[in-house]
């Protein structure tokens, strides 16, 4: 959201012109501003030293004598040159002193008991070492004398609390009066959502960086046992449901989501709450990027349609079967330019695989994905190599594996899209079923270890021609499956946020044109993934897999269409229906209103990673089913577009022409 600046809130302080300029002199100067603090600190231990002489005869006035007026003038430069050097020793002349912090402060202890440590020194010589101690102070006579353990102790308080406060008094100018330092803007009022341990190091960071134009005025947290607590002086004001009346009371400007571990459900719900005050927000990043200390101001980011998904990321990671599956084989990704097929070739790279054999048809997106891993594949020694071509042409393809011999295939290439499939549908059986047949037979051919077709939820009780060949390309592998052959695995998930043809770029670039929005049905819900996420998935589950298995991901609940649409178009700073009409057109032929992974009869079982889980396919006898395939793809070549529906039919029971829905669900 970008709202235009607001005036100056009632209260808000404006710094005095003369703090600004000294500190701009002090920026633009730093050997100045050394020297300045060093011979501030020399009056302060000087200072402290003497006053602790005074208040500890004071309290003893019986025991003062003029020997302790000449031995205070004796001991102090000593103390001084003491302390200065201990100072600069843990680094207190290099930082900034507005940043002074926890340990700064543990530095500037140090400091003054290394001058206290002298002081006691001094005492044990005096005492055990009287031929050492017990020397003329002066032309008079007088003797140095012990000084006194109340004025050791009380000068010990006084050069820590004067040393550390001109420190802090520094930082307090600099968070008190932002907007004069250093010609940095009029901040911002800023309301921190989350008062644990990421909402404290924010607010810190932000009162360390003026500069950022961002001023922490209050905290509001989820949890009611946290309200009217205190963190670095600001309240915790209220929770969620009050984002609308502290925005108003306290006029924020714009609120910072300082909560890494908040649920989709959780954020949803902020930003509602955001929309219905009209207000800007923020995010901190995500938990793994908090726990390495990345929480910096400069890295908060908005919120993004991903952070709203039905369910938490999901994450694999470490050593494990993906591992041992890639790590120092040969991969051949079929797709390899497309959305899904590049984030495959980078993270089989980052798994370790010797060469990638990337094939796909656009000569274009090829080239991209070459030039963006070219860099990376050298520096851990792997070999990159490019093919041109399509996966239904047999005579480059037998070859090609013939000669590569790729350990795995990791098969992206597809038509995906429901209703142009629908207008042709001999092109979708050509891409997703003659070409998943060419490449198994030839994998099967070539004794490739591990064959994955990344599959759809839409081959599940499919209602269109996608979800009916990419139906077909699952019982393609799942009868060339043989016991000690390839093992042929697919890998079935939702809707991918990002990737080409989804619904997302295609809102974004109808928010971007003005409206309208254009939507199938108000009732349409789809399942949605991330590409990395996919991705994940499909290495960690094909490479579990014994051959012969579908794997799908537990994707949370399905997310309404229209709940999408609406959330983009808040998070581009509109309001729906004010600023950005919602139309409606109408389901098109071939579309469902909402998705499944598994029909009823199918059963699912639990794998080694908590999101994944097996479903074990009906047995087909590939015998049986190549003849029908090849003559389903004779079909294609004549385009009898009537006759291929009526084929589909009888090789998938269960295919349902004219659902109703939308895989985009996008006009």
């Amino acid at each position: 959201m970008n709202p235009s600046d607001p005036q100056p809130p009632p209260g808000a302080s404006p710094a005095p012109p003369a703090v600004g300029q000294f500190a701009g002199l002090m920026a633009r100067h730093p050997r100045l501003r050394r020297l300045i603090l060093a011979l501030a600190d020399i009056l302060l231990i000087a200072g402290a030293f003497g006053l602790a002489y005074s208040i500890g005869f004071d309290l003893q006035p019986d025991r003062f004598s003029e020997d302790y007026i000449r031995q205070f003038f004796y001991l102090v430069p000593c103390l001084v040159a003491l302390r200065l050097f201990a100072l600069w020793r843990f680094g207190l002349y290099h930082g900034f002193t507005r940043y002074t912090g926890l340990d700064e402060a543990v530095n500037i202890v140090l400091a003054v008991l290394t001058g206290t440590g002298g002081l006691i020194v001094f005492n044990f010589i005096h005492r055990y070492i009287p031929s050492l101690g017990n020397y003329p102070l002066a032309s008079g006579g007088a003797h140095v004398l012990r000084v006194p353990w109340g004025v050791v102790v009380i000068d010990t308080l006084l050069a820590g609390a004067f040393l550390l406060g001109l420190r802090l008094s520094r930082r307090l100018v600099a968070e008190r009066f932002p907007a004069g330092l250093a010609g940095a803007p009029r901040a911002r009022r800023v309301l921190i959502l989350g008062a644990g341990d990421t909402g404290e190091q924010v607010a810190r960071d932000l009162r360390r960086n003026p500069a950022a134009g961002l001023r922490p005025v209050a905290f509001a947290d989820p949890d009611p046992a946290l309200r009217g607590r205190r963190i670095h002086g600001l309240v915790v004001a209220g929770g969620i449901e009050d984002l609308p009346e502290l925005t108003r009371r306290h006029h924020i400007d714009m609120l910072i989501i300082a909560l890494p571990r908040a649920t989709p459900a959780l954020m949803r719900s902020v930003v509602d709450h955001c929309r219905e005050a009209r207000l800007a927000f923020r995010t901190v990043p995500n938990m793994e990027e908090v726990v390495h200390g990345q929480v910096e101001v400069s890295r908060l980011r908005p919120v993004e349609i991903e952070d709203l998904l039905g369910r938490p990321p999901v994450v694999v990671r470490g050593a494990g079967p993906a591992e041992s599956c890639l790590t120092g084989r040969r991969v051949l990704i079929t797709g390899a330019g497309g959305s899904i097929g590049s984030e495959l070739a980078r993270q089989a790279l980052a798994h370790g695989a010797s060469e990638l054999i990337l094939l796909g048809r656009g000569e274009n997106s090829l080239y991209d994905i070459h030039q963006e891993l070219a860099a990376p594949a050298r520096e851990q020694g792997a070999a990159l190599r490019l093919v041109v071509g399509d996966v239904r042409d047999a005579a480059l393809i037998e070859p090609l594996l013939a000669e590569a011999r790729p350990a795995v295939i990791l098969h992206a290439a597809a038509h995906k899209h429901v209703h142009l499939m629908e207008a042709q549908p001999a092109e979708a059986i050509k891409n997703n079923v003659m070409g998943t047949r060419v490449l198994a037979e030839a994998a099967r051919a070539a004794g490739v270890e591990r064959f994955i077709l990344i599959s759809t939820d839409k081959a599940v009780r499919p209602t269109g021609v996608m979800g009916a060949s990419k139906r077909l390309a699952e019982m393609i592998v799942s009868a060339l499956n043989r016991p000690g052959a390839t093992r042929f695995v697919a890998v079935r998930f939702g809707n991918v946020l990002g990737s080409r043809g989804s619904v997302i770029p295609l809102f974004r670039r109808q928010i971007q044109a003005g409206g309208p929005v254009t939507l199938t049905h108000p009732e349409m819900t789809r399942y949605f993934m991330t590409i990395p996420e996919a991705v994940s998935l499909v290495i960690e589950a094909g490479s579990q897999g014994q051959g012969g298995e579908v794997f799908l991901l537990d994707m949370g609940e399905p997310v309404k269409i229209v709940d999408l649409a609406r959330n983009l178009i808040t998070l581009s700073g509109l309001e729906p229906e004010r600023d950005i009409p919602l139309v409606f057109t109408g389901a098109r032929p071939g579309e469902k209103l909402f998705e499944e992974l598994l029909t009823a009869e199918q059963g699912r079982e639990p794998t080694a990673h908590p999101k994944i889980f097996r479903s074990s396919q009906p047995a087909h006898d590939w015998e049986q089913l190549r003849p029908r395939i090849l003559e389903l793809e004779a079909l294609a070549v004549l385009r009898d577009d009537a006759a291929i529906r009526r084929m589909l039919k009888e090789l998938i029971p269960d295919y349902q022409p004219g659902g109703g829905g939308s895989e985009a669900a996008g006009g």
